[in-house]
């Protein structure tokens, strides 16, 4: 008989970190297992996941965050009942009540709980008091870092016997490209010869304020390039602060805002640039770095969260998430030793290697079978 496995991936659909973890994943998640059938429920159709006849897209019919959960918990144990689902997975931290079968939910992090001066307090509140008991209730939790791990066993008390730490990897796409296609989307996106990179939302959790006074540190030292800021603005974590300062800086003409980017043109724009920084308050894993050090990008980023645990030794490691000066003299330094700099894109490219998403997505199906044996 055909197992039925639920994905419930609502969420994933704006640009970011999350989802391209998330489909990096999944997507060989069901091109390694065909001989099960799979019922995707999203927020938009995703035409990268239509790979065969076992799997079908349930479309939510609204993209709003929170009639879209209300409609899953209203619809879905009625749909996963009918279909004869016997696992679900929910694949991006949230959970519904009511779904027949054994749960799994990946667990990105636990910043929120961590962080909540930068967060909405309804949204501090649910991850203090709801969530903890929908994660409890999972069969199995998969966390994308030793430090999410951690972060679940202290803030949930949760069991490590029922966590499992699984790392995202970077899709193939990411690697080093000729120089042509470096050139392209410095046309394309009006990006100067030489220029400073941050992929990520813009929001507080990013410190971009940190990043924006190391910038500040550098053109005054002669530093002639641009600081371009890649990513959506995030309207749950506004940067006031950041913002603000922006407005009085003496280098603003020289900062580049892109906004989100297709995902086939971001690795050309990590190969354009001379240095990737992520100075990140927290992180359950990072995969920003990740894809820059896979491009052959060197990076600097902050020692937050699991970002030690995944840049490893093939990035620079600054000692505080807001020490601007140090983040200012790293940068420097790249950018005016060419011998350096390649040593640090050598290093992140070996680095890099150790992630392999066809390993996560068996890592993965190695949780459902387990939970099958035990059903």
């Amino acid at each position: 008989m055909t197992r039925v496995i639920a994905v419930d991936a609502l969420g994933i659909s704006p640009p970011g970190g999350g989802r391209s973890a998330t489909l990096n994943v999944l997507r060989q998640v069901l091109h390694l297992d065909t001989s099960s059938r799979y019922l995707l429920l999203l927020d938009r159709p995703e035409p990268e996941l239509a790979l065969g006849a076992h799997v079908r897209q349930i479309i939510a019919p609204t993209r709003q965050r929170f009639l879209a959960r209300l409609w899953a918990q209203a619809v879905w144990p009625i749909t996963l009942r009918r279909e004869g689902a016997t696992l679900v997975h929910h694949i991006k931290n949230l959970m519904a009540w009511g779904l027949p079968g054994r749960s799994v939910v990946t667990v990105y992090d636990l910043t929120i709980l961590l962080h909540p001066e930068i967060y909405p307090w309804a949204d501090v509140l649910y991850w203090r008091h709801v969530q903890p008991h929908m994660v409890r209730a999972a069969d199995r939790v998969i966390a994308i870092s030793q430090q999410t791990a951690q972060d679940l066993q202290r803030c949930y008390g949760l069991s490590p016997e029922k966590i499992r730490v699984i790392y995202p990897a970077y899709d193939p796409r990411f690697r080093p490209l000729p120089a042509e296609e470096a050139a392209r989307v410095r046309a394309q996106y009006g990006l100067g010869e030489r220029f400073i990179l941050h992929v990520g939302s813009i929001s507080r959790k990013k410190n971009l304020l940190t990043l924006l006074r190391a910038f500040e540190r550098l053109a005054a030292r002669g530093y002639p390039g641009q600081l371009v800021l890649v990513g959506r603005q995030y309207g749950k974590g506004y940067d006031h602060a950041f913002f603000a300062y922006l407005a009085s800086s003496p280098y603003r003409e020289r900062v580049r805002f892109t906004g989100a980017v297709p995902d086939a043109d971001l690795p050309a724009i990590y190969n354009a640039a001379e240095v990737m920084v992520f100075p990140s308050l927290h992180e359950g894993f990072g995969i920003v770095p990740l894809e820059a050090m896979a491009c052959g990008t060197p990076v600097i980023t902050s020692s937050a969260g699991a970002l030690p645990e995944v840049v490893g030794e093939g990035g620079i490691l600054l000692p505080a998430a807001d020490d601007f000066e140090a983040l200012a003299e790293a940068a420097w330094m790249l950018l005016n030793d060419p011998a350096q700099r390649a040593a640090w894109a050598a290093r992140g490219l070996a680095w890099a290697q150790r992630y392999s998403v066809e390993e996560a997505a068996r890592q993965t199906l190695a949780v459902y079978a387990e939970l099958g044996d035990a059903s």
